[in-house]
């Protein structure tokens, strides 16, 4: 579908002297790709070319419209919508909807990415951020991502997780050291990111300290001797050890209950997980503190070698743990990002560059 596009007749003014200009060639169009509609396919615009010229200065230009780049085969608004399809969607799936090769798509997606990409002089500084990192090549290649706890957005995506890396990247944050910095549990991270940032609060993600104990649950699960072989039953069994008894049906309550008593270890295990619960479940800093003593007092000579193991972890964490009492924010919007980031890696069959990498982390996330 063509549509014709009949622009008023006006003088042109010359860009230099500002006079009037004639035009001194025959009139030409363009044939330009303008919109894609499902139900209709593309959609055309033809536009006319003027080519002027000033009797006075003796310059020759062509008239721009607005909208309409000086060469191409299509308008701004056809590139935008593109570039729009590929947030979600990859490149070559683009492609094959709008008649693009991919290569051109890609260009214009990248070069429209340094544009519309957020930029830090435009927003305030966050005060809450998540710390995490990300797998660029599982077991080889890794990268740090520093987010916005509050609008989920990633503002700095660094490649490397050594303690010189995670501290070099720190250094070049795009704001000033936030308040709080919440971090998952890995060995020497707190003390890493407080020798760039003295004055930061560190929060132990409440999801990473609750793994501990499903992670420990699950293994105490596989020793057992009602240790399912099937999927469907491994995931079944699962679900009801891991799943907070209050949302399980009266028939699961019973199946869990005779599991329990039939294995010692898993039942210490179990209710080693169901006292750190409560242990969250805490509405003040006080309580919290209470709540997670009595908890390391108990767990750390009594119940599962395994429990013992995590109340040293846990006592070693216990100023980071007990922040979250405090500010009560988690690693959960990162970690639902790291998903995304999965996703773009799919997506993308890898990622060769790691800067095209970052912007394309940046625009599909959530924006600030």
């Amino acid at each position: 579908m063509i549509k014709y596009i009949i622009p008023r007749q006006q003088s042109f003014i010359c860009p230099l002297c500002f006079q009037k200009s004639v035009n001194h060639a025959r009139p030409k169009e363009r044939v330009l790709k303008h919109l894609f509609i499902p139900t209709h396919g593309l959609i055309y615009v033809r536009v006319p070319v003027y080519r002027q010229r000033c009797d006075d200065c003796g310059i020759s230009w062509s008239v721009e419209w607005p909208g309409i780049p000086q060469r191409g085969k299509v308008t701004n608004r056809f590139k935008e919508m593109v570039i729009q399809e590929c947030k979600g969607n990859t490149f070559q799936s683009v492609s094959k909807k709008t008649g693009i090769s991919p290569s051109t798509i890609t260009h214009w997606f990248y070069q429209e990415a340094e544009r519309l990409v957020a930029k830090p002089e435009k927003h305030s500084s966050p005060t809450k951020v998540c710390i995490d990192e990300f797998s660029l090549k599982k077991g080889h290649k890794y990268s740090l991502a520093i987010q916005d706890a509050e609008t989920g957005h990633i503002w700095q995506v660094s490649e490397g997780r050594s303690r010189a890396q995670i501290q070099e990247a720190l250094k070049r944050y795009p704001f000033i050291a936030p308040e709080v910095a919440v971090t998952d549990l890995a060995p020497g991270m707190a003390k890493t990111i407080q020798e760039v940032w003295p004055h930061v609060d560190i929060v132990a993600d409440k999801f990473h300290v609750i793994q501990l104990f499903t992670a420990a649950l699950e293994r105490a699960r596989k020793l057992s001797s009602k240790y399912a072989t099937k999927h469907l039953e491994i995931r079944y069994q699962r679900r009801i050890l891991m799943t907070d008894p209050k949302l399980l049906n009266p028939q699961e309550k019973d199946k869990l209950s005779k599991w329990l008593d039939e294995d010692t270890n898993l039942y210490q295990q179990y209710q080693a997980l169901q006292a750190i619960r409560r242990v969250y479940q805490s509405h003040t800093y006080q309580e919290g503190e209470q709540s997670l003593q009595a908890w390391i007092d108990y767990y750390l000579w009594d119940g599962a070698p395994a429990t013992r193991r995590i109340a040293k972890t846990l006592l070693q964490w216990k100023t980071e743990i007990l922040n979250y009492f405090k500010y009560r924010i988690t690693n959960a919007k990162i970690e639902g990002t790291n998903n995304l980031i999965k996703t773009i890696k799919r997506r993308s069959f890898g990622c060769p560059n790691q800067e095209k990498f970052t912007l394309r982390i940046r625009l599909e996330c959530q924006q600030p």
